[in-house]
């Protein structure tokens, strides 16, 4: 089966404050790491003498309060308070040199953690080191069982093309960053939840509606066999809305806002929320009735948000370092370094150490990676020229460390992954005269119309050989632009094309860098990602129709819908 990887935008932001920081832990706070790092030295003492031995653990533990609040047509579906305090363990078994973590050629590779909730430290610690010790336990025979596998496999698997080793140790950390709680006033969100809800009743084309918060505080803790220990603040909150609507034929219209804050001072006034709702409702009422896009290939420009997606989803899966050496990737890229991939015109670097961009928070800001490697620019292409990869601890021909990209969520070993990917054009001009250049390029291609991507919901990648090397984006705001300058909403195009072909239609930019804050899903789970990028005008992009429901909408009309 080919491997997908998505993109969301509804997802919280993970996000550190420019507040007070203290970088120095409190006693109470250095029990956690001393607990995990007694137990990865009381285990590695007997571990490393098995045979397969164990050469290297890591713990991660996540410790954090939780508040989630939802309305819907101005009633409240649920406001709830949770404590989560839960820790997972990676063991590598074998040798640097081949694991368990490799690729079977058989049968792939389990990407599970053994993960389980934690009991309070307590006065003793005795309750949390003995479910650290049978989540140990439980991982170091699975651990074993695998390598024994991939041993096993290696004897009749054919040569790999990178024999590059399947880990390399990282360097020694210590690292305390610790900010006081995040405090909401919850009644006062949840009152303007209900609220701006209301808005959507009385509009019978409005299928499902959701208005919600979400807030994560507290800290992350990572402890590893080569010495690290880190605690990193965790610092989550975002308010959303999500509007969803039905054609007749089936086709599925959503609009959507998002609002990353740290603070209710942050919180967007409800003036301007009921602001962007009403245009969100007018923009869904627009979709709904508007003309369903042609198969076509045509003059385009990408908005700025819409051209960070693109560029993640087109460009960015297909350079993470761990996929070059997997037999089963396509390698699109692997080995174009120093060769150029995308127009000269665009520089392309990921930059997780970025905490804001414009004022604007990134999502994909973090101080070191879940192998406790620290954040670092990593320029991937520069003028167009391919540069290198993004590296996690496995490496790879010309790549032998980590860069600090190894991602994962809970319970998902880490793999290379991406953080802030920013793009950064050489040459740009005003967007108004980027519009001007869209209709001059649909005049000479004589071209009917050309296409403004608003706004992209994201999409998946292929990169398996088995499958083709394409992309296939859903933008959710779509103009049909004529050479005239008239515009009107489209519905139904979805992007799609080949990367090696795609990046080199970008002719011009924008100086209106904009961000696109969210989540990508890849094998090790969904991590929080963020970009950065221009609007584009690209020479021609194809588009073909959207999938669609093969149910009808509702019957029956809503029971409070408008009258007639």
């Amino acid at each position: 089966m080919a491997m997908k990887k998505y993109i969301l935008l509804f997802v919280l932001v993970g996000l550190f404050s420019t507040g007070f920081a203290q970088t120095t832990c409190r006693v109470q706070d250095q029990k956690p790491l001393e607990l995990l790092s007694q137990t990865v030295k009381r285990s590695m003492h007997t571990f490393k003498k098995q045979d397969p031995p164990i050469y290297y653990l890591n713990y991660n533990l996540n410790d954090v309060d939780i508040y989630t609040a939802e309305a819907s047509e101005g009633g409240l579906l649920y406001a709830r308070d949770m404590r989560y305090q839960a820790a997972q363990v990676q063991v590598r078994a074998g040798s640097p040199r081949m694991d368990n973590t490799r690729t079977l050629k058989t049968a792939g590779t389990n990407y599970l953690l053994d993960t389980v909730q934690m009991p309070e430290i307590g006065a003793d610690g005795k309750a949390f080191l003995t479910a650290l010790w049978r989540l140990t336990e439980q991982a170091a025979e699975a651990a074993q069982q695998d390598f024994n596998r991939v041993r096993a496999d290696s004897q009749t698997a054919s040569a790999r093309k990178d024999n590059s080793p399947d880990f390399v140790f990282p360097p020694k950390e210590t690292f305390c960053e610790e900010y006081p709680p995040l405090t909401f006033d919850k009644q006062k969100i949840e009152k303007l939840l209900l609220r701006v809800s209301d808005l959507t009743r009385g509009k019978p084309y409005v299928l499902n509606s959701s208005f919600s918060f979400e807030m994560q505080s507290g800290s992350r803790y990572f402890v590893d066999s080569v010495g690290t220990q880190l605690k990193t603040p965790v610092r989550l909150a975002r308010l959303m809305y999500n509007l969803r609507g039905k054609t007749a034929d089936g086709a599925e219209i959503n609009r959507s806002g998002f609002y990353d804050v740290l603070s209710e001072e942050e919180l967007p006034s409800e003036e301007q929320l009921t602001a962007d709702v009403q245009r969100s409702l007018q923009e869904l009422h627009d979709l709904l009735n508007a003309p369903e896009a042609e198969p076509i290939t045509v003059p385009v420009i990408l908005k700025n948000k819409a051209m960070a997606v693109f560029v993640h989803e087109v460009l960015g899966h297909r350079v993470e370092g761990h996929r070059q050496k997997e037999d089963s990737f396509g390698k699109t890229f692997t080995d174009k370094v120093g060769q150029e991939i995308v127009a000269p015109l665009l520089t392309i670097v990921d930059d997780a150490t970025l905490p804001y961009f414009n004022n604007i928070p990134l999502r994909g800001f973090y101080r070191y990676d879940e192998e406790g490697v620290k954040a670092r620019p990593v320029t991937l292409v520069e003028n167009g020229i391919l540069k290198g990869f993004l590296m996690s601890s496995s490496p790879i021909n010309g790549f032998a460390a980590s860069n600090g990209h190894g991602r994962g969520e809970e319970g998902m070993r880490p793999v290379a992954r991406m953080g802030n990917t920013r793009v950064i054009a050489s040459k740009t001009v005003s967007y108004d005269e980027l519009e001007k250049q869209l209709l001059e390029e649909i005049k000479r291609q004589q071209k009917p119309y050309g296409f403004i991507i608003e706004d992209l919901s994201g999409g998946f990648t292929m990169t398996e050989t088995n499958f083709p090397q394409t992309f296939k984006l859903t933008p959710t705001l779509v103009y049909r632009v004529y050479p005239d300058g008239r515009k009107e909403p489209v519905r139904g195009a979805d992007i799609v094309g080949t990367p090696l072909a795609a990046f080199h239609e970008v002719i011009a930019a924008a100086d209106d860098y904009g961000v696109f804050n969210g989540s990508c899903g890849a094998e090790s789970g969904w991590v929080p990602v963020s970009g950065i990028a221009p609007s584009v005008l690209l020479h021609k992009l194809e588009f073909e129709k959207t999938g669609k429901s093969d149910l009808q909408p509702p019957l029956l009309p809503p029971p409070f819908g408008e009258e007639k």
